[in-house]
């Protein structure tokens, strides 16, 4: 990018553990990252037990897999909106998530 502010980047993760969502807001410069802040925010009981359960197959599992899907967006969103709070930026900065 030339000139200008550099556009800032959202990741977003959950791993292997199912702990919750980690997310982080950064903006790259000159090839290196800076982050601008970072935030965990925990799965609660009943949605890391049932990501756990859909691990097995069972009857039932696209709709509860859905649903499941639907805690978790809303879960990345939560920590995405944060990330914007603490660093105390707008949406429109954010080039991509």
């Amino acid at each position: 990018m030339t000139g200008g502010t550099p556009p800032l980047y959202i990741g977003l993760m959950s791993g292997t553990s199912l702990d919750g969502v980690d997310g982080v807001l950064a903006r790259f410069e000159h090839g290196h990252p800076h982050t601008l802040a970072f935030a965990h925010h925990p799965f609660d009981s009943r949605l890391r037990d049932e990501l756990v359960a859909l691990q097995a197959p069972v009857a039932g599992e696209l709709a509860r897999a859905m649903t499941a899907a639907n805690c978790l967006a809303n879960a990345y969103a939560d920590v995405a909106h944060e990330l914007l709070s603490r660093a105390e930026v707008l949406a429109r900065a954010v080039r991509a998530i």
